[in-house]
């Protein structure tokens, strides 16, 4: 498949999939952490869709990122309809969901430097 239109792919299913998030989605499950996804890698077959999340604490909190990871899975079907409704596509990709901890690595990574400067 063409990597232009494998892209604009991703994109869309992205944004379908933060919007759901955001607007649609009740499991209070992912209501404990903020949850964002950060990225979509579709297969050249459109057979499969990796969603990568973001799972960050709400301001003083603890989060166990199972749990979220748990009610991520709860809702693919959720999002693989939606992202039906949503694209014109001859065949929906399956959604996979993958923990993205770059974001919480690099923070970690700041807060050293931080440290050594002071």
């Amino acid at each position: 498949m063409n990597k232009k239109r494998l892209a604009a792919i991703e994109k869309e299913v992205s944004r379908v999939v933060s919007k759901c998030l955001f607007e649609e989605v009740k499991n209070p499950k992912l209501k404990k952490a903020m949850v964002s996804i950060t990225s979509v890698r579709v297969t050249e077959d459109l057979k499969f869709a990796d969603l990568f999340f973001s799972i960050m604490p709400i301001a003083g909190q603890t989060v166990n990122k199972n749990e979220v990871l748990e009610g991520l899975n709860e809702i693919k079907g959720f999002l693989r309809k939606r992202v039906s409704e949503e694209l014109a596509l001859r065949y929906t990709p399956e959604m996979r969901i993958k923990l993205d901890d770059t974001i919480e690595h690099a923070i970690k990574i700041s807060q050293l430097l931080d440290s050594l400067k002071g």
